[in-house]
C-alpha cells in the first residue's frame, strides 16, 4: 500500500492493487493539521448509530491515542438501547459513554487595565481563597470577578457518520451551546450530508465512513494501522456492505478490505458477530416481525406491529427490536417506506427507514419527536390504534 501525492494541492491519490482512487488532499490535510494542535478529541456520531458508526469511532479513537491525543467517544442512546451488541466484539467497545464528560473547574475573571502583572500565589486557609498579585504598579484596580464554569475538556469535535448536528439526538440538544462554539470535523459517506463541520471529508461514493476512515489513517502516517484498528474499520466496511453482496460495492471497498485482512483484520469473527450472534428469543421476535408483515395496497408502505404480549412471551425489548431493525429494512418488500411498531406505556412508538432519496423521514414526521436522520427515525405516534398509527405515517411522508 502505498500513498502518492502528485497535484498537492488538488488531489490525494491511492495506489490500490494498480488502481488509482482521488480523495480531497486540501481537506485531508486541513484536518490532520487541527488535529496535530488539539490535545482532546471528542468523538461522536448519531443516536442508536449503526455497526458502521460505531466501528469507525472505536477505530478513529485507537488511531488518536496512537498518536498521542486523549479522545473519548460519546453517544447517545435511551434506556431501551445498548451500543450495538453486535458491536460489543470490538477493542474499547466498553469504553463507549452515554454522556459528555465535563470540568469541574470554575474559571475567575477580573477586569484589569494597564497593569503588569509578574506572578500570583494563593492559598485557603479558614474557608477563604486569598490570592496574591505581585505587580509594579501600586494603583492597580481589580473589577468585580465574574465566575465561569470551564464545563468540557475537549478542543476539538470529530462527528463520524452523521448527517447533521440534529442527528445526534439529545447529545446535541442538550449542549447546544458546546457544539456551537468548539470546533467540528465532520466525516461521512452520505450523500444527505449538510457539510455543518468547520471541516468536511464527505466522499459519496465510499461503501462505508469507515471506508474513509482508511484513507484518512493512510495519511495520518505510515504504520499506524495495526490488527485491532484493522478489524474495527473491516467492521464498517462488511455492515455497510452487506459482507459485499450490495450492488453499489466499489473496487476501492474491495481493495481496501483485502489490505485491512492482510494487516490483521479477522473478517470471521467479524462475519460471526454481525450476522450471526442473534440469541434465541430475537429470532422468536424476528418470526413474529416477519408472520406480522403488511404491505399496503399501493405498495407504499411495509410494516409489522409488535405488540406487549410479543415481548413478553418472547422475553424481549425494544432493545432486541432495534437489533432485528436493520435486517427488517434490507429485506422488507419494496416500498417507499418500511415501519417497525411497538407500544412504549401502552402507546406505539415507530421504527421508519426508507430508501427513497426524495423523503425526508426527520422533517416529515418531526411533530411525532422523530429522531435519526432523513432515511432512518424512531418516533411517537401518540396512539393505540395501529390502523390510525400507519394512517398517520402515510399522511406525514406520503400525502403531505
Amino acid at each position: 500500500m502505498r500513498a502518492i501525492d502528485t497535484r498537492a494541492t488538488l488531489e490525494y491519490y491511492y495506489l490500490l492493487n494498480q488502481k488509482i482512487y482521488i480523495m480531497p488532499l486540501d481537506e485531508i490535510q486541513r484536518i490532520l493539521k487541527t488535529i496535530q494542535i488539539k490535545k482532546h478529541i471528542l468523538i461522536v456520531t448519531r443516536q442508536n448509530p449503526s455497526p458502521d458508526a460505531i466501528a469507525s469511532s472505536l477505530g478513529l479513537r485507537q488511531l488518536l491515542k496512537k498518536i498521542g491525543k486523549k479522545a473519548d467517544i460519546v453517544i447517545y442512546y435511551n434506556q431501551y438501547y445498548s451500543v450495538c451488541d453486535s458491536c460489543a466484539f470490538l477493542p474499547g467497545h466498553k469504553d463507549i459513554q452515554n454522556a459528555l464528560l465535563k470540568n469541574k473547574n470554575l474559571l475567575l475573571e477580573f477586569d484589569i487595565k494597564d497593569a503588569d502583572i509578574r506572578g500570583l500565589t494563593y492559598k485557603l486557609k479558614n474557608g477563604k481563597l486569598s490570592i496574591r498579585l505581585f505587580t509594579d504598579n501600586a494603583n492597580l484596580q481589580l473589577g468585580q470577578p465574574s465566575v465561569k464554569q470551564d464545563q468540557y475538556p475537549y478542543d476539538l469535535i470529530v462527528a463520524l457518520g452523521c448527517t447533521d448536528l440534529e442527528s445526534l439526538g439529545m447529545l446535541y440538544d442538550e449542549h447546544a451551546e458546546f457544539f456551537y462554539h468548539t470546533p467540528i470535523v465532520n466525516i461521512d459517506h452520505s450523500p444527505e450530508n449538510e457539510h455543518f463541520g468547520e471541516l468536511n471529508l464527505v466522499e459519496m461514493t465510499a461503501t462505508a465512513t469507515a471506508e474513509i476512515l482508511f484513507m484518512f489513517a493512510e495519511a495520518l502516517g505510515k504504520n499506524l494501522l495495526d490488527e485491532k484498528i484493522s478489524t474495527c474499520l473491516l467492521t464498517g466496511i462488511i455492515h455497510e456492505s452487506r459482507s459485499f453482496q450490495k450492488g453499489a460495492i466499489t473496487p476501492r471497498s474491495l481493495a481496501i478490505a483485502s489490505e485491512l485482512m492482510s494487516l490483521g483484520a479477522d473478517r470471521g469473527l467479524i462475519i460471526q458477530n454481525l450476522f450471526h450472534n442473534k440469541e434465541i428469543n430475537t429470532l422468536q421476535l424476528w418470526g413474529r416481525v416477519l408472520s406480522g408483515l403488511s404491505v399496503d395496497q399501493n405498495n407504499e408502505i411495509a410494516y409489522s406491529v409488535i405488540s406487549e404480549k410479543d415481548f413478553l412471551e418472547t422475553k424481549t425489548r425494544e432493545k432486541n427490536l432495534h437489533i432485528i431493525a436493520d435486517d427488517f429494512f434490507q429485506s422488507a418488500p419494496k416500498a417507499k417506506i418500511a415501519a417497525l411498531l411497538f407500544f412504549v406505556d401502552g402507546y406505539l412508538n415507530a421504527l421508519v427507514h426508507t430508501h427513497e432519496p426524495s423523503i425526508d423521514l426527520r422533517k416529515s414526521l418531526a411533530r411525532f419527536s422523530a429522531r435519526g436522520s432523513a432515511s432512518f427515525v424512531e418516533c411517537h405516534l401518540y396512539t393505540k390504534k395501529e390502523k390510525q398509527a400507519i394512517e398517520l405515517i402515510q399522511s406525514a411522508v406520503l400525502w403531505e
